[in-house]
């Protein structure tokens, strides 16, 4: 495995001064991607889980080397998460890490989150939720988890929904939107959750809306992305062991008219991508489908970015897509 990425890396930076336009405008940026790429592409699931820090032991890491004190809370499932900033803040941003359901967080996940909090000059609270990666557990738990994470921070808390963002990356937006599709129709397995108000927004990042690889997409930004089809189907086929897709766990398998009503839910939603993405076609294709049933969602493609780049510490994060998320979050204070 490892033999076969550095090959490829090498072969990589020999031919990449000729990639043309199915490559990344950088040369550096074309080089790093493909040896990432091909990483995920050939490290099974275990090999991945075993070799990279948990939430909970990437966020003890980030509060040592950041000087503030561990805080976490355990609803009633059991389900941890981790808080980010005071946790005395009126305004919540609840985010899902990303990773295919499977892999732990990024070294980037949680300095972007860290950031994000510092941006908003520390007056909001983030909270990180430690779900199960599959295939520990499969459809529909993490939902279970996703949900029961919001129904302590509304209720346990008592927390004014208002205040309150549901956010994820990737894998976590698609959980995010399962939240959402769970509060529009209770999930059969899951308790309801019922709000007195709808959640102030929603940040989708990235959102893993199909688990489809015939969009166009697939193809012509396979050698811009960071991720490849092979990987994603590796990771769905995973997470949904066994079951099949549905509105709650791929957003675009939903029946029409599934999101009517979401106005009455959340309040408002932010969708990015990156124009470099795999999952670009997806991404424009939820957001119509958003954009025709809610009056507030704005949506962002950040041109030359690829698949999750705020949070690629490989690639050294930031970007137009980061600068978006922190803006969004601090205009609504």
């Amino acid at each position: 495995m490892l033999i076969y990425t550095v090959s490829n890396g090498l072969w990589t930076s020999l031919v990449a001064p000729f990639r043309g336009a199915s490559g990344s405008a950088k040369y550096t940026n074309h080089v790093k991607l493909a040896i990432l790429r091909t990483f995920l592409k050939q490290t099974t699931v275990r090999h991945l889980q075993a070799i990279t820090p948990s939430v909970e032991e990437s966020y003890t890491a980030l509060a040592k080397q950041k000087g503030f004190a561990p805080e976490s809370l355990t609803c009633a499932d059991g389900t941890k998460a981790f808080w980010i900033g005071s946790t005395k803040a009126e305004k919540v941003v609840i985010w899902y890490h990303g990773g295919g359901y499977c892999l732990p967080p990024d070294p980037g996940h949680l300095p972007f989150f860290h950031s994000v909090v510092e941006s908003a000059g520390g007056k909001i609270a983030l909270l990180v939720p430690e779900y199960t990666l599959a295939p520990h557990a499969t459809y529909p738990h993490q939902l279970r988890q996703g949900v029961e994470v919001v129904r302590h921070v509304c209720m346990a808390l008592k927390r004014d929904p208002q205040n309150i963002t549901i956010a994820g990356d990737s894998a976590g937006a698609n959980l995010a939107m399962g939240v959402l599709s769970h509060m529009l129709h209770p999930h059969p397995e899951i308790p309801p959750l019922e709000l007195d108000q709808p959640l102030g927004a929603a940040i989708l990042l990235a959102p893993w809306a199909s688990f489809r690889t015939d969009w166009p997409s697939t193809n012509y930004n396979a050698h811009k992305d960071m991720v490849s089809a092979h990987a994603g189907n590796m990771w769905s086929a995973t997470f949904l062991g066994g079951k099949k897709k549905d509105g709650y766990n791929e957003p675009m398998s939903a029946p029409e008219g599934w999101y009517e009503g979401l106005d009455e839910v959340v309040r408002e939603v932010l969708v990015l991508g990156g124009s470099d993405e795999i999952l670009l076609d997806c991404i424009r294709a939820i957001a119509e489908v958003l954009e025709g049933v809610h009056s507030r969602v704005t949506t962002v493609i950040a041109e030359g970015e690829w698949h999750d780049r705020p949070i690629n510490s490989a690639l050294g994060g930031g970007g137009e897509q980061s600068e978006v998320v922190k803006a969004f979050v601090k205009s609504r204070l």
